[in-house]
């Protein structure tokens, strides 16, 4: 009885060691070079809105994790298959509750993808469509945060970063900006080539 106590452990284990060798471990998503993303590996942005900070941090490729009220939740996003409201960057819609609550959330709705508008109008356009304005801030370079809270669901947390383009170009002054709302740092990181073209346009 023990010796075949002893075999199944062993058993066990050089699956395990197998296991690492082979990679069959669950690993993080790569994000794939078409998608339009904002944040390269190691970029942390701030924002500052009428509800508090929230840190935003990319880890590996396609991991996001949100700091707020103290702690941190992470998802691993999904790249976008199509073009879906301007933006071919990356999303997670929040099935279920797969949070451990925190700050009386237990899922999340987070988007991350580049906007590129025709002209300034339209950038401004866009943003008075937004309900709640104390929710967003954004920055002159076009780079913007919106988060909020909401007790729909079991309680959801809902972020949204865009880097924006003015017809192709990132910009350096936007009316509205809040320049000291939103910080951007990447020591460790290296800036991913922005891809876009004339069909992300509004």
């Amino acid at each position: 009885m023990s010796n075949a106590k002893n075999i199944s452990q062993r058993v066990i284990v050089i699956g395990f060691i197998f296991c690492l060798i082979a990679g069959c471990l669950k690993r993080i998503p790569v994000v794939p070079s078409e998608n339009e993303i904002v944040m390269p590996e190691g970029m942390k942005i701030t924002a500052i809105n009428q509800h508090g900070t929230m840190i935003i941090t990319a880890g590996k490729g396609l991991e996001r994790s949100y700091t707020w009220a103290g702690d941190t939740r992470s998802v691993i996003m999904w790249p976008r298959k199509e073009r879906w409201g301007g933006s071919y960057g990356i999303y997670y819609p929040g099935p279920g509750n797969h949070w451990k609550e925190h700050d009386g959330i237990t899922r999340a709705v987070v988007e991350e993808g580049q906007l590129n508008f025709k002209s300034q109008e339209d950038f401004l356009c866009y943003i008075s469509k937004y309900r709640e304005k104390g929710s967003y801030v954004y920055n002159d370079n076009g780079l913007f945060v919106g988060w909020v809270k909401s007790s729909g669901a079991g309680g959801t947390l809902s972020v949204r970063v865009w880097q924006f383009f003015i017809n192709g170009i990132k910009p350096k002054k936007l009316p509205g900006s809040q320049n000291d709302k939103i910080i951007m740092e990447c020591k460790e990181c290296t800036p991913r080539t922005y891809n876009y073209g004339p069909k992300n346009k509004f």
